[in-house]
């Protein structure tokens, strides 16, 4: 099964290897004082455990693998579930098909006539519409808040291209999509080793990574990173990546200047400062209202402040239970999204669940 398959690349690479705007998934950047920390209780929203595809009551639906999850500036959520072959839409406590027929393949069009692979990373725009790496296809699709589905960036032929969005080449199984507050699109093309940007204005260009796989902090066209994975962008124009092969948080500022924001670079769970905090699978990311950027690592979530100290907010041990903080489980989160009020959600693709983080 290729989720499987991913799933083991990336725990072995993880020996080597190892989710902004008001409604963009990867980022929520409002501003406020610091407040006192509050108890994370986890909750589940949706889905019923069982692997299978149904719609309906949020609770009683079903998924497949669902590996993401994104918000939209109206609280409605949408759902990469990948073995379905479907992008799921989550409103007024019902789950229906946004769009896919629920067979692997490729095709634009509209809601049902759309085809997709193995839909894998999701974000969404000021303007409602989702953007989804497939994680087969090296293509940048679009869908907007009707279902209408067509090719946003990336030609079908895989590599290494910047320039006009459509003749532009990325390489498959990408890791990370996020959107800026002007509505451009990034990229962690994870293969390349570079992070890119998909502007506006239809231009493909590269923000930081030299195309080799290192660990090099600097100006970003000579930054390196190691399997950039997810990415996540602020107010202040900051991009926040997790760069899996060096299990660390590296921040690219808005000069393009690359720093390690969290992490010693040692394969091991460890909370702290930036001088002692470790990961061990640095998957995806989310930023929230005052600059804390919340991270999959493993079956845990974990929060790394403005500052760089990291904590872990929700979720130990494999296994599925709801509840308050460290005894809350999950048995495979695989994507990170973030509403208004800075809940955090959850698609915990294992349990074919999709759960919800709020600060209490």
């Amino acid at each position: 099964m290729r989720m499987q398959q991913h799933c083991a690349l990336i725990v072995v690479t993880g020996a080597m290897l190892a989710t902004v705007c008001a409604g963009c998934k990867k980022s929520r950047h409002d501003g406020g004082p610091d407040q006192p920390e509050k108890k994370a209780i986890v909750t589940t929203i949706a889905g019923d455990g069982t692997d299978d595809f149904a719609n309906g009551p949020a609770l009683s639906a079903k998924f497949h693998y669902p590996v993401d999850v994104a918000v939209a500036p109206d609280g409605t959520m949408y759902v990469a579930d990948y073995i379905d072959h479907r992008v799921r839409k989550l409103a007024n406590g019902q789950v229906t098909t946004l769009a896919g027929d629920g067979t692997f393949g490729f095709a634009n069009g509209d809601g049902p006539m759309a085809k997709f692979y193995d839909p894998y990373r999701l974000v969404v725009d000021q303007a409602g519409n989702c953007y989804l790496l497939d994680q087969v296809d090296a293509r940048i699709r679009k869908i907007t808040p009707g279902g209408n589905v067509s090719t946003y960036a990336g030609a079908e032929a895989t590599g290494f291209l910047d320039g006009d969005a459509l003749t532009a080449q990325f390489r498959t199984d990408a890791n990370g999509l996020a959107c800026d507050e002007a509505g451009n699109i990034y990229e962690g093309d994870t293969h390349n080793f570079r992070i890119r940007k998909v502007s506006v204005i239809g231009q493909v260009n590269t923000v930081a990574g030299d195309g080799m796989g290192g660990l090099r902090n600097g100006d970003g066209a000579t930054a390196e990173f190691r399997f950039p994975g997810a990415v996540t962008c602020d107010r202040q124009g900051n991009t926040y990546v997790s760069d899996q092969g060096n299990f660390c948080i590296r921040k690219i500022a808005a000069n393009g200047e690359v720093s390690t924001l969290a992490g010693t670079g040692v394969n091991t769970i460890v909370d702290g400062g930036p001088d002692v905090a470790a990961f061990r699978q640095p998957g995806d990311l989310v930023a929230d209202s005052r600059g804390n950027i919340y991270v999959i690592d493993g079956a845990r979530i974990r929060r790394v402040t403005p500052q760089g100290v990291v904590s872990t907010v929700a979720g130990s041990t494999e296994g599925y239970a709801d509840g308050e903080g460290p005894q809350a489980k999950f048995r495979g989160p695989g994507g990170l999204g973030i509403d208004a009020q800075d809940n955090v959600y959850v698609a915990d693709y294992a349990d074919h669940r999709v759960r919800k983080i709020s600060f209490q």
